[in-house]
């Protein structure tokens, strides 16, 4: 299994609670794919560097993770549909 790294920016004018919500749902996605979860880094607000989607500020998400690399375009797809997420990236972390 291979540590990947992913990062997500939520719509920075969700309430804690929701954001905590759309956190479970990432990880629950990735315990499903049988993905160990080993670190969640929440940054919290951050301002973009360019505006998307219209908001100039977004909730910043660290989730690492060690699994296969199957899960990513599941993950890539529920990211893209989802209207909260301003931005997703996933990639691999170096090799320690």
């Amino acid at each position: 299994m291979k540590e990947y790294e992913l990062a997500v920016i939520f719509d920075a004018s969700l309430e804690e609670e929701k954001i905590e919500q759309e956190i479970e749902k990432q990880t629950t996605l990735l315990e499903k794919e049988n993905c160990e979860i080993v670190k969640i880094d929440k940054w919290g607000v951050k301002k973009l560097a360019y505006p998307i989607k219209k908001q100039e500020n977004g909730f910043y998400v660290f989730i690492y993770f060690n699994g296969t690399s199957k899960v990513i375009p599941e993950i890539n797809h529920v990211n893209r549909i989802n209207d909260l997420v301003l931005r997703h990236m996933v990639v691999k972390s170096e090799e320690q």
